[in-house]
């Protein structure tokens, strides 16, 4: 189950990474228009935003929990030094992937946020909920004192409308030039991107986002879900319910808030969509995964499909950056700003259903995928044999 959430999970985080893979976060709107694709695209984009944006990394945040919580509970306190050599690892693995493939990498983010998680272990269940909620809230309540500052400095708001802050020329012009000149061109506006990545990361307060979910799932762990799913499935059907209306509904609120109010410079109407994104991430991810877990018996050999990606979740990760960078950069096929949010799914889709067959024949043959085995070889500094007996 854990597999198959994991496999999903991957799925469903290219289907967000197209638009930054394919610089559609950049696009000049009147090129963005010119495509044949334009009104296409306004609905996959607005579908984007409301099914797909920080759910998927949500629920592979809390796999990340539940993953330290399982080792945690058949290791015991010998199983922290080893987490933390797997931490270490992954950093050195997300850096080499971050500085020189894409720079929209998120495996340093999870190793430098996983050092945490030993001082979580030692919190009993009530203190991991109460961690949990005040760090899923922490954004909310920092945008509230931005715009509270904001109000004070200025006395005028700007008014509401679609749009967001420029960029410098010279950053911009070094950014484009990643779709349009050789691998040179690729490496400098990745390391432009990779400074801008990180403002990001901050400015969206994604840490504490993050870090809520990794609770979440130790929590789940600690109170025994992710081992007996069958002893608490009314709890399970609760979450569902609660993913499907409450997250959905806030999910729709956030997408037109900030269409019309930008995240950037505080505002009220942007508060609306922190608010809204803050109550319907978490519940429309646990929705999702909630979903997936108690449908898997029923149809086992639909969703047991990702079972082999799952396994395989960071060579498949990596494998997404390999491919549409090579797509979508000048040393390659230079499709950068040349698709629109349409063809970017439809290049995900197709991907993904590659990348089944592909992980279940590998599977077939080796223990682990190439990353996983390296990510291991280097944690336990022994020979691993990789080829199945």
């Amino acid at each position: 189950m854990l597999d198959v959430l994991r496999g999903v999970a991957v799925g469903g985080i290219l289907l967000a990474n197209t638009f930054v893979f394919f610089g559609l976060f950049l696009i000049p709107p009147e090129r963005a228009a010119a495509f044949s694709t334009h009104g296409l695209d306004r609905v996959i984009e607005f579908a984007e935003h409301v099914l797909v944006e920080g759910k998927f990394y949500s629920i592979f945040s809390l796999l990340f929990g539940i993953g330290f919580g399982l080792q945690l509970a058949r290791g015991g306190d010998a199983s922290v030094t080893r987490f933390r050599r797997r931490l270490r690892v992954l950093l050195l693995i997300g850096a080499v992937h971050a500085l020189l493939i894409w720079a929209g990498d998120i495996l340093v983010l999870y190793a430098l946020l996983g050092f945490s998680m030993p001082w979580f272990a030692k919190k009993d269940a009530r203190s991991l909920l109460r961690w949990t909620a005040g760090l899923l809230a922490t954004p909310t309540l920092l945008y509230i004192v931005a715009v509270v500052v904001r109000g004070i400095a200025v006395a005028q708001p700007a008014p509401p409308g679609p749009g967001g802050p420029g960029l410098p020329p010279e950053i911009f012009e070094r950014l484009a030039a990643m779709g349009t000149g050789g691998l040179v061109d690729a490496l400098i506006g990745n390391l432009i991107f990779f400074v801008g990545r990180w403002m990001d990361l901050v400015m969206s307060v994604r840490f504490p986002k993050v870090l809520g979910m990794f609770v979440l799932g130790l929590w789940t762990v600690r109170q025994g879900i992710t081992t007996d799913l069958q002893a608490h499935l009314p709890l399970l059907r609760r979450w569902r319910a609660a993913g499907w209306t409450i997250g959905l509904a806030a999910n729709v609120v956030a997408a037109l808030a900030l269409r019309w109010w930008p995240y950037w410079p505080p505002s009220a109407g942007g508060l609306l969509g922190v608010f809204a994104q803050a109550v319907g991430f978490p519940l429309l991810a646990l929705g999702y995964a909630c979903t997936i877990a108690m449908a898997l018996p029923r149809v086992p050999h639909v969703l047991g499909l990702f079972g082999p990606v799952g396994r395989m979740a960071l060579t498949n990760y990596l494998m997404h950056s390999v491919v549409c960078v090579t797509l979508a950069y000048g040393f390659g096929l230079g499709l950068w700003w040349r698709i629109g949010a349409a063809m970017t799914w439809a290049v995900a889709v197709t991907i993904v259903a590659l990348q089944v067959p592909l992980s279940r024949w590998w599977l077939a043959s080796f223990q682990y995928g190439p990353a996983e085995w390296l990510w291991r070889r280097l944690t336990y500094g022994v020979p691993l044999p990789m080829r199945r007996r």
